[in-house]
């Protein structure tokens, strides 16, 4: 101590100094508590993020399977064009008595033009053939559809491949006709199999 109690300047500077380094090592160390707090913070919403992201990516990926699960799949196509189904109206008929009764083959016809058969000839049997069944169902390659189709109308009728050329069908009643059966229900085609999509190449 100098005189009058006042401190020599040498113990006042290493005073001063000595606050000066408190003070700068408290300045430190908070920065160093912002520094760490703000890299905790950091790292914290960093993980938030991610967990969000992963969330959503879960979540798309679920409701993509979910969809591609769930979405019908076509099934199998053909380029085939289905066939119709043969109505009467698509046959063309002969009628032929091949009995001795007389008028028999007029009757007849009108009952298959009443069904929608388009008959064409009416007449006895040019083959003078003398039928015991109830009926021959004469018919070529070409026209064995049209035959199956008279056959359903004359279930008892005898189905007889003659070789002709063209569709026409001739339906000669024989001693043992009574009548035409029961009309059968009309035919559907029977593709099963659905169209394939058809593209347009423009030239």
């Amino acid at each position: 101590m100098s005189e009058g109690g006042r401190m020599p300047d040498a113990s006042r500077d290493a005073a001063d100094a000595g606050r000066d380094a408190v003070r700068d090592a408290g300045r430190d160390a908070g920065q160093d508590a912002d520094r760490t707090y703000h890299v905790r913070r950091q790292r914290r919403s960093a993980i938030v993020i991610a967990l969000v992201v992963l969330s959503m990516a879960g979540a798309f990926y679920y409701a993509s399977t979910y969809f591609r699960d769930t979405t019908p799949k076509p099934g199998p196509c053909t380029t085939v064009q289905p066939q119709q189904a043969l109505s009467p109206q698509d046959v063309s008929l002969n009628v032929y008595n091949s009995t001795n009764r007389a008028g028999l083959a007029k009757t007849v016809a009108t009952a298959a033009i009443d069904r929608g058969f388009k008959v064409k000839a009416v007449a006895n049997d040019p083959k003078k053939a003398v039928v015991k069944q109830v009926a021959q169902i004469r018919y070529g390659p070409e026209g064995a559809a049209s035959a199956r189709l008279v056959k359903a109308h004359v279930p008892a009728g005898v189905l007889v491949n003659d070789k002709r050329k063209g569709d026409t069908v001739d339906l000669a009643v024989g001693q043992a006709w009574k009548a035409f059966g029961k009309e059968p229900a009309p035919a559907t085609p029977t593709q099963t199999l659905r169209q394939c999509p058809t593209v347009t190449v423009e030239p």
